[in-house]
C-alpha cells in the first residue's frame, strides 16, 4: 500500500493536542497543502486563515458557544461537554478556516482543501480534526460575528475550518460500512 492510502485509512480525527505549537516549517508544508487543491474551473477561490492567536480562538470559541445556546443547540452542547471538550478546537495549537466568496462550487472545493490539509497533517505526524461547528461565529445574522476579525470581505463566507496539532490521545478509525456503497454495472 502506497503511502497516500495508508495516510487515507489511517486517518482519524484528533480530539486530545498536547498543546505543543506546530513548527513554521510544517506550517509552510500545510499552506502548499492548502494551495495545491484542486479546484473547480480551476478559479481557486478558496482563502485561508491560519490562526495560532491562542486569544483569537478562544474568541471564535466563545462567540460559537454563544451562538448554540442562543440556537438552542443542546445536542451539539452536550456532545462537546460528553467528549471533555474544554474548547470547540480540542485545543488545538493551529486553527485553519477557510472562506471564499459564494458560488457554484464554494462549498465543494473547501471540502477538498480540508481533505488536502487533514492528509497533509497525518503525513507529517500531527492530528487533525475538521470543523464546522465554529460556522456560528461567522453567522453574519448574529451580531458581533467575527467575520471582519479574520479578514473576510463582505461578499465572502466561513466554508469549513481544521484544528491541527501534536496528538495527545490518538484513536482508532472508524470501520467501514460496506452497505454505504451501491454499484451498478
Amino acid at each position: 500500500m502506497n503511502e497516500t492510502i495508508r495516510s487515507i485509512m489511517q486517518r482519524s480525527s484528533t480530539r486530545a493536542y498536547t498543546g505543543e505549537a506546530v513548527p513554521p516549517e510544517k506550517i509552510t508544508v500545510l499552506k502548499a497543502a492548502a494551495l495545491a487543491a484542486p479546484t473547480a474551473i480551476n478559479k481557486q477561490e478558496n482563502r485561508f486563515v491560519f490562526v495560532t492567536d491562542k486569544d483569537l480562538l478562544a474568541k471564535v470559541n466563545e462567540k460559537t458557544y454563544e451562538v448554540m445556546v442562543a440556537e438552542s443547540d443542546n445536542e451539539g452542547i452536550a456532545l462537546l461537554e460528553q467528549r471533555k471538550a474544554e474548547d470547540i478546537f480540542y485545543n488545538s495549537p493551529l486553527v485553519i478556516f477557510i472562506y471564499s466568496q459564494d458560488s457554484y462550487y464554494a462549498a465543494m472545493d473547501a471540502g477538498i482543501a480540508v481533505q488536502n490539509l487533514a492528509l497533509a497533517a497525518h503525513a507529517l505526524g500531527l492530528g487533525s480534526c475538521i470543523n464546522g461547528r465554529c460556522r456560528r461565529a461567522f453567522n453574519r445574522e448574529f451580531e458581533g460575528n467575527l467575520c471582519s476579525t479574520l479578514g473576510f470581505a463582505e461578499d465572502e463566507e466561513f466554508r469549513i475550518a481544521i484544528g491541527i496539532g501534536h496528538i495527545d490521545k490518538d484513536k482508532e478509525p472508524h470501520t467501514f460500512d460496506y452497505s454505504h456503497i451501491r454499484e451498478i454495472k
